[in-house]
């Protein structure tokens, strides 16, 4: 339910409401979270998870019986990308949680199946992440996994972006980016057209 202010934040004049936070973090969640894992979190993800835990960041705009969903920019020759023009956002995985939702249990998971230069921080209603940029030449930048075009590990394939959508430039710019589901029939192209191209 979005009506309690203290989930409630205000970004660049459209208010969220955060749909489940996890359990609050010290500073001290933080640093282990990372030294567990190797990597520190990009600026705008860490803070939202100083501030939140996980959760759904939803905009307040987005009606309770609506999902969120975001737009998909793919390359002309990724395979990945026919019908997904858009996907859901389910939310972020949460530090020190119970395993599906925990981030540490998800990062093992999943560290061998995406590109080494990003880590996987939240899902969609399926099987497939958002990911983040770990490396100075991406760093911050939000990506699309789509999980049933992997690479196959166990064949000696190596990850690559050939099953992966940029999304947004920001983990700010991503939130901003959300908005309400497609209309029931209606195609992800003009849905995209509808809600970002007014």
């Amino acid at each position: 339910m979005k009506n309690s202010s203290t989930t409630q934040f205000l970004l660049e004049d459209k208010l969220f409401e955060v749909i489940d936070p996890g359990k609050p973090l010290t500073e001290s969640d933080i640093k282990t979270f990372e030294a567990k894992i190797g990597i520190r979190l990009p600026s705008q993800l860490r803070h939202f998870y100083l501030r939140w835990n996980g959760g759904l960041p939803c905009p307040i705009d987005i009606p309770d019986d609506k999902s969120a969903w975001v737009r998909l920019h793919w390359t002309k020759e990724a395979e990945a990308s026919e019908g997904r023009g858009g996907v859901t956002f389910s939310g972020l995985f949460e530090i020190n949680s119970t395993p599906g939702l925990d981030f540490l249990c998800t990062w093992h998971d999943f560290k061998n199946n995406i590109p080494t230069d990003c880590i996987g921080f939240g899902r969609n209603s399926g099987s497939s992440l958002y990911l983040i940029g770990i490396k100075e030449y991406n760093l911050g930048k939000i990506f699309f996994w789509e999980s049933s075009y992997q690479a196959d590990i166990a064949e000696g394939e190596i990850p690559s972006y050939d099953n992966i959508a940029f999304v947004a430039n920001s983990f700010t710019e991503f939130l901003i980016a959300l908005r309400e589901e497609p209309d029931e029939g209606e195609s992800l192209e003009d849905w995209v057209q509808r809600v970002y191209e007014k």
